[in-house]
């Protein structure tokens, strides 16, 4: 078995990829087994408690839940959005709370916390695509428990978790946010049937046409407040509707997370972890209206089951609402408040977090004892019970709120030093690129199987409760292929290394230096939160600096050709440094492009050259074309704010939306002009037709609303990649003559198959991106293209002459693809991430496809400033080692920067910000991971389809 190139580059993609999956999967979600708690409290002291207030008993329950509610739109007080609501609050005949949420802000584990009281670890936002039936005690099995019916109707993610408990239901597809009405409609519409029936006893709603119009608009659209009003009127409906019937009634109006400025959520913003909770029932009477407080998301549940009768959930952590339990007797509410604090303390035993002689349970047996003396003596000391009995909860729920996860150690630490190891590889194999490939013998491969197993034994042995040891669970499987692969490599490569070892003598050069420790700051960056949360800051410096130091480079080196122009007389002579550094390499490393281009003016002098041929010249034009890349960066990075701090101060991008009309106009055809202009010699026409698709997506003229011209996009993409395949005669259709017979088994050469397949791909990749930007995202993007075609033709150029190494200009190039990714807006949060992006030119529910697309919107300017380097080598220079390599740095940088951050996450996953800032960002980490693997398969795939299946149909 031999592995060599991009096939063992993928082989070790893969076996990173599990391992990083191995570590996702050590990090567990809390799940607590209380433990009982003996309290004294005798069966007559509860009945006491019980056998009053049976009045209030609610017959009907409404749970409406809207989603991405943020605060300001219940309590917004100058102009209501939603004044029949907001006239209830004003009238003291509901209560408003502002409600804290957890992170991740996604749907999935808010709707958890929810009805089961609990917060769901972070790994949950990946369940967000893929629920499962919660198994966790919660307020809908409760319900179902005591007997209640239980309808819903809304987001399909309620079907998923509760398949059997709803005796009636019809769900609606959560994902495709482009529809702000119908989703809204169905619910409605259902709602009027229930209100005139009598079959229920719970109603459960999930409206999602607000949540929707974040997405594709943000919380400024003009269509946020009549959305708002639509939710109030249905509100109102069902209030008259329950009033004139006469029951006892509860509805409670909650969002499950709120809204980020841009119209996001999943980060930790403010405006995205809080929300609005109003409840309001006839059994509460009126009362003065305070101030809204702000509670805890996990306080609705206790809440919602000590009003409706049920008993509170076994994992719940929330402590319920003391205003709302305000209207019941001294007796009913200080046995409610009992069982609220003793679930609680049975909590915190059984999770290892309360001892006996802790303050929690101190102050539990005062307010016990207490409780007991005021039902023999009936004196007046209620409230005070109370008071002790919510400082109780108080104080246990805010600790169970901080431990939030526990963690698999072994599969954590394992999954670290496979990945660890990986990198040493890596390392090792770069600084002797290109390595001795060897054969690996299957041998070879027993023994490092086997010596993982023993290893596996010994482990297990120590921490037998470990999920490593289950072999039914696939973490062990993960970790042991990866370990695998990791002893086999590891010996290759350094038995390689020992053998064929490159002295590399040379000096480094200055900006290589620079890159080096550039690399090695940003990466040491990501140790600290605010550096994570502000990391686009660092790659800014950092590009903005690279392009200062190659224009003092070409500013040194134009000098010394002045220098010697003036001591020899003559013109610009090969004697100068960049033909110099040219005859100072092999014949391999010599940029053909370089000499395309006039170096010196034959037979004449300097005096006779005009301005122009002065500006043609190589170092010049090189000065020129980095402060054109410099002046881009400073412009990009001004177009879309990111980051934690300053995300919220104006922008370009805003500026742009708020101007709208022509100034919109302007950019988008600005940013497809550019398109046109830089894409104009591959196939013309296709590309005119795929952008003036693109104007009509964004400014459409049928009444499809931009969704026609959006998948008449798709299709015109897809038959341009395809004719990209013709061009590159990978697939001819040949008809054989007497002329042509002779040549049938004549093929191009291989690199310009690679080359013309390539630039249509990038072409076809670039249109693709411009489709699901934002309107105004499409000159910026383009901008993006103009920079990618600039820099990887001046470092193809800088590297031909010598002036920087082939390495150095990879390490530049990766900081420039980070830079494109937060360009756009992007950020180490979740809320960033552009859902509307998945349904460009859709018109049904795809999840593989919506999933694709959001990608491609997220990473695709990443994706293609790699891809036009790697075309730009490969149209100069198409040896495997000088276009490989540069796959192998960023891969390297790459496993670099994960080695560290999954250390770091695993050593400080107690902190405080664990769950905001680590955590997300660690997904991201593994989002770029990806793009380097999807980009390696690609390569290996043009790479083999160029040299492997070669395919000529002839037609007799």
């Amino acid at each position: 078995m031999k592995l060599s190139g991009l096939s063992h580059l993928l082989v070790e993609q893969i076996a990173v990829v599990t391992a990083i999956l191995a570590y996702l999967s050590g990090i567990i979600t809390v799940r607590p087994q209380p433990s009982p708690v003996e309290d004294g409290m005798t069966a007559d002291e509860y009945r006491i408690g019980l056998q009053n207030d049976s009045h209030l008993t609610i017959d009907k329950t409404v749970l409406i839940v809207i989603d991405a509610l943020r605060a300001d739109h219940v309590s917004a007080t100058n102009q209501p959005l939603m004044p029949f609501l907001h006239g209830l609050i004003a009238k003291g005949e509901a209560y408003s709370y502002v409600l804290r949420t957890a992170t991740p802000t996604v749907t999935l584990p808010r709707i958890k916390s929810l009805v089961a009281g609990t917060i769901p670890g972070f790994m949950d936002v990946i369940d967000n695509f893929g629920a499962v039936e919660l198994t966790d005690d919660n307020l809908i099995q409760r319900w179902v428990d005591k007997g209640r019916r239980v309808h819903f109707f809304g987001d399909s993610l309620w079907t998923k978790l509760f398949p059997t408990q709803f005796s009636k239901q019809e769900e609606v597809t959560s994902f495709f946010v482009t529809d702000f009405t119908e989703v809204d409609r169905n619910v409605t519409r259902n709602v009027r049937a229930a209100l005139t029936s009598s079959d229920w006893d719970v109603l459960v709603l999930h409206y999602l046409g607000l949540d929707h119009i974040g997405h594709v608009e943000g919380p400024m659209s003009a269509h946020i407040g009549p959305k708002l009003q639509e939710m109030d009127k249905v509100v109102k409906e069902i209030h008259t509707a329950l009033e004139e019937k006469g029951d006892r009634y509860l509805i409670t109006i909650c969002g499950d997370h709120g809204m980020s400025d841009a119209g996001g959520h999943g980060g930790s913003s403010h405006s995205e972890v809080t929300t609005s909770a109003v409840l309001l029932s006839n059994t509460f009477g009126k009362f003065s209206p305070g101030k809204t407080r702000e509670v805890k998301q996990v306080d609705l549940v206790p809440t919602l089951a000590l009003l409706t009768g049920v008993s509170i959930p076994d994992g719940n952590i929330g402590r319920p609402l003391t205003e709302v339990l305000s209207h019941m007797g001294l007796e009913r509410r200080m046995l409610l408040h009992h069982r609220a604090a003793k679930q609680l303390l049975a909590i915190a035993r059984g999770s290892g977090l309360f001892s006996a002689n802790d303050n929690a349970e101190l102050i539990f047996e005062e307010a016990t004892r207490l409780h007991k003396q005021v039902l023999q003596s009936d004196n007046l000391e209620a409230e005070r019970v109370c008071r002790f009995y919510q400082e109780c909860q108080e104080m246990v729920s805010d600790a169970l709120s901080s431990k939030l996860q526990s963690y698999d150690l072994m599969a954590i630490f394992a999954s670290n030093v496979a990945v660890i190891l990986t990198f040493t590889v890596c390392l090792w194999r770069l600084l002797t690129y290109p390595p001795d490939v060897r054969e690996v013998g299957w041998a070879n491969v027993c023994w490092c199987a086997g010596g993982t197993f023993l290893a596996w034994l010994l482990c297990c042995a120590t921490i037998p409760g470990s999920c490593v040891c289950h072999l039914l669970q696939p973490t062990a499987w993960l970790l042991g292929l990866t370990f695998v692969y990791v002893l086999v490599m590891a010996g290759q490569v350094f038995l390689a290394g020992s053998s064929k070892r490159k002295q590399r003598v040379s000096a480094i050069k200055p900006l290589h230096q620079f890159l080096l420790v550039g690399t090695g700051f940003h990466t040491l960056s990501l140790l600290g939160t605010s550096l994570v949360e502000e990391e686009h800051q660092t790659v800014y410096f950092l590009l903005s600096s690279l392009h200062v130091g190659f224009i003092i480079s070409l500013v040194i080196q134009i000098k010394r050709k002045v220098l010697m122009r003036t001591h020899s007389g003559s013109g610009w002579h090969g004697s100068d440094s960049f033909d110099a550094g040219r005859h100072k390499m092999d014949d391999d490393d010599v940029d053909e492009d370089v000499t395309e281009l006039p170096t010196r003016i034959a037979g004449r002098g300097s005096e006779g050259s005009t301005w122009m041929q002065t500006l043609r010249r190589t170092p010049v034009k090189l000065l020129l074309l980095s402060v054109v890349s410099l002046s881009l960066s400073r412009l990009m990075r001004s177009w879309n704010s990111t980051g934690d701090k300053w995300k919220h101060l104006e922008d370009l991008g805003d500026g742009i939306r708020a101007a709208g009309g022509y100034v919109l106009l302007a950019v988008v055809l600005a940013g497809l002009v550019v398109a046109i202009f830089m894409f104009s010699q591959n196939c013309l026409p296709l590309v005119l037709v795929a952008c003036a698709c693109i104007f009509g997506r964004h400014f459409p003229l049928s009444s499809s609303g931009g969704v026609l011209e959006a998948q008449f996009t798709h299709f015109v993409i897809i038959i341009l990649f395809v004719y990209g395949l013709l061009k590159a005669k990978l697939i001819d259709f040949k008809t054989p003559n007497s002329k042509t017979k002779s040549n049938l088994d004549v093929f191009e050469p291989e690199e310009e198959k690679m080359t013309v397949l390539l630039r249509y791909s990038v072409t076809a990749l670039s249109l693709l991106c411009l489709l699901l930007q934002r309107a105004d995202n499409i000159g910026l993007l383009a901008l993006v293209m103009l920079q990618n075609y600039i820099m990887s033709s001046v470092l193809c150029k800088l590297t031909g002459t010598g002036l920087i190494s082939s390495g150095a200009a990879a390490l530049a190039v990766n900081w420039l693809a980070f830079a494109h990714f937060f360009y756009q807006g992007n950020s180490n949060s979740l809320a960033t991430i552009d859902i509307s992006a998945g349904f460009v030119g859709v018109t049904s529910y795809r999840p593989f496809v919506h999933g694709a697309l959001i990608a491609t919107q997220t990473f695709g300017g990443t994706f293609l400033t790699y891809l036009s380097y790697l075309m730009h080598i490969i149209s100069r220079d198409a040896q495997k080692e000088r276009w490989q390599y540069p796959l192998f740095v960023w891969w390297t940088v790459r496993l670099a920067t994960v080695s560290l951050y999954l250390v770091n996450v695993t050593f400080q996953r107690h902190h405080l910000f664990i769950l905001s800032v680590f955590t997300p960002k660690l997904l991201y980490e593994g989002a770029h991971l990806l793009v380097l693997c999807v980009l390696t398969l690609f390569m290996w795939s043009v790479e083999k389809i160029c040299t492997v299946l070669e395919v000529s149909y002839r037609f007799e």
